[in-house]
């Protein structure tokens, strides 16, 4: 399958541009500086600006499903900013700033990319979000209140967002909306849980790696979460 990721050089993008390679899927890494990533075998880079409509049409060009990995930036790198721990604390700290001035990065950049997909008759989309997102009447009661307070606390944030999941799910698209709990820099992981209404734990840190294979999986080998809410976490 050819795959578009869009925001590869993030966090969550950049795992699940490894692990689509690594999985002998042909990859569109749509990022704003191409710089940022190296060649590879299966590896097709272009610029695109999800703030662009033209530009998102024509960064997805010849792809079969896409991959929004768009959200507030951590601008962190964990190969290079040292221990797991102060690249995580960074990482946090500005992943937390960017959702108290998040704009219209989700909702307007969510209309660009359904722009594009419709424009090529891309069918699926999944959309990285959060589980924020949810009103918390699937987890547990402390888990509940947690994400409520989440809520009122990066209430921009998530109005933003759910402007985009909003018109992801009115796009006729075969979408899947993944929401992941908080999100971190660790060593892989298959131990998570995923699903329709999934019990997770909002705080339980999931590596990003762990998120990106859910991702991957709603790209192409989960059929019954197409036009679904899908949690993912511990």
């Amino acid at each position: 399958m050819k795959i578009a990721i869009i925001g590869a050089t993030g966090g969550t993008g950049r795992k699940v541009m490894e692990q689509a390679l690594a999985a002998g899927h042909e990859v569109i890494a749509v990022v704003r500086r191409p710089e940022a990533l190296s060649p590879a075998t299966g590896l097709t880079i272009r610029q695109g600006d999800v703030f662009d409509k033209s530009s998102m049409i024509g960064a997805l060009a010849g792809s079969e499903a896409v991959i929004s990995c768009v959200g507030p930036p951590s601008n962190v790198s964990p190969d290079t900013a040292g221990k797991k721990g102060l690249v995580n604390l960074k990482a946090g700290k500005n992943v937390m700033a960017a959702n108290f001035s998040p704009g219209t990065v989700m909702s307007e950049g969510i209309t660009n990319i359904l722009a594009a997909c419709q424009h090529h008759g891309v069918q699926r989309l999944v959309m990285q979000s959060g589980i924020n997102l949810s009103d918390g009447s699937e987890l547990s009661l402390v888990n509940r209140w947690a994400v409520r307070l989440m809520r009122r606390i990066f209430r921009k944030a998530i109005e933003d967002k759910a402007a985009a999941e909003q018109a992801v799910m009115r796009s006729g698209l075969d979408w899947v909306v993944v929401r992941a709990s908080v999100l971190k820099y660790a060593e892989s992981s298959s131990n998570y849980t995923a699903g329709p209404l999934a019990r997770i734990h909002p705080l339980q840190a999931l590596p990003y790696a762990a998120c990106a294979d859910c991702l991957l999986r709603a790209a192409g080998n989960e059929p019954t979460w197409v036009r679904k809410v899908i949690n993912v976490g511990r």
